[in-house]
């Protein structure tokens, strides 16, 4: 019997039209500023054996003019892969983010004249790519002001992001019901925020709760994937004990850094096949986005330009190739977590 459980995972898998039982697999492609032609980034993805991409369709480039939507020609490589994406059988993640001046100065959504004009740019997204993107991720990172203008950055509270995702999530559903919308996107081991969140009732309208398990730089184990599915997982028990059932977590980010200073190309490989292992083995995991796709940008000594699965030359790094190991192998069976044990 266990074969045969094994094999209906597997052909699930391979014949699925939209999200998986399976746990998804993704990279960050950044395809709006690289200006990569379509066959490149497609090909990187095959090669990496990956499920899904996940990349922005931000608010204030599509609505230029209060209520006329269009999409920019920098744009436009990433709302034309989502529509190849069912060809190819891979499940697009659409980050909806982030602020409009044309509603709201500052970069963030506060306002109620601003989260309308949010939730509308929101379902015309999800009209646009329906059928084609199986997740929006509302917003990036609002714990730490991610998309804010404002000189210092500022961030926003968990009440406005909260009313945000309540008002999008309803209005991405309008358009596409069978898309899964997640949110939450917090990073900086920030457990209070999340905590916050749970309280704040948004449990309930979502999917599944994103987060940003960064923990490159920090002092001996704590850096280690080890230590950020611990963090992942001691989010998910607190959630599920605040909402009463279960809380599916979503890896929207992951990833260390192979600059000067940080960590060798063949640890960032090790760490990525066992951060993947772990995650793979937790039922409450429902996909992960190694992030990135390619070095984003030139300097050495930049951690922000060292985290790619492929250098500027697109040549593959030792992350590819554990990243493909990952993706080739069966799913293992699950391993329950006792929630009490999680403080």
């Amino acid at each position: 019997m266990k074969y045969l459980f094994f094999a209906l995972l597997l052909i699930g898998a391979m014949n699925r039209a939209h999200a998986s039982e399976t746990m998804e697999i993704g990279v960050q492609t950044h395809r709006w500023h690289r200006g990569l032609a379509p066959h490149t980034v497609e090909r990187m993805i095959r090669e990496a054996g990956a499920t899904s991409w996940r990349d922005d369709v931000y608010w204030s480039a599509v609505e230029r003019k209060k209520g006329i939507y269009d999409v920019p020609a920098d744009l436009d490589a990433v709302i034309r892969a989502a529509d190849d994406a069912p060809a190819q059988g891979l499940c697009p993640l659409i980050i909806v983010d982030y602020g409009n001046p044309l509603y709201e100065t500052g970069g963030l959504v506060t306002t109620p004249e601003a989260r309308k004009g949010f939730a509308a740019y929101a379902r015309w997204l999800a009209g646009r790519l329906k059928g084609k993107a199986c997740y929006y991720e509302i917003w990036n990172e609002w714990n730490i002001g991610a998309g804010s203008t404002a000189q210092p950055r500022s961030v926003g509270s968990v009440g406005d992001y909260a009313a945000l995702v309540r008002a999008a999530a309803a209005a991405i559903r309008a358009a596409d019901p069978r898309a899964k919308v997640i949110a939450g996107g917090a990073t900086d081991n920030d457990t209070a925020w999340f905590e916050a969140f749970g309280r704040s009732g948004v449990l309930d309208v979502i999917d599944g709760v994103s987060i940003h398990p960064y923990n490159y730089g920090r002092p001996l184990f704590a850096h280690t994937p080890e230590a950020a599915i611990g963090w992942v997982q001691d989010i998910q028990a607190r959630l599920s004990r605040q909402r009463g059932r279960p809380v599916t977590m979503y890896v929207t980010e992951i990833g260390w850094p192979a600059h000067d200073a940080g960590y060798a190309p063949e640890l960032v490989a090790d760490y990525l096949e066992r951060f993947m292992r772990l995650a793979r083995r937790d039922p409450h995991i429902g996909g992960v986005w190694w992030y990135d796709l390619v070095n984003d940008g030139d300097s050495a000594s930049d951690p922000e330009h060292r985290f790619g699965l492929f250098d500027r030359q697109y040549r593959p790094l030792p992350a590819l190739r554990a990243l493909r190991a990952c993706c080739s192998r069966p799913q293992p069976p699950p391993v329950q977590r006792d929630e009490r044990q999680v403080r």
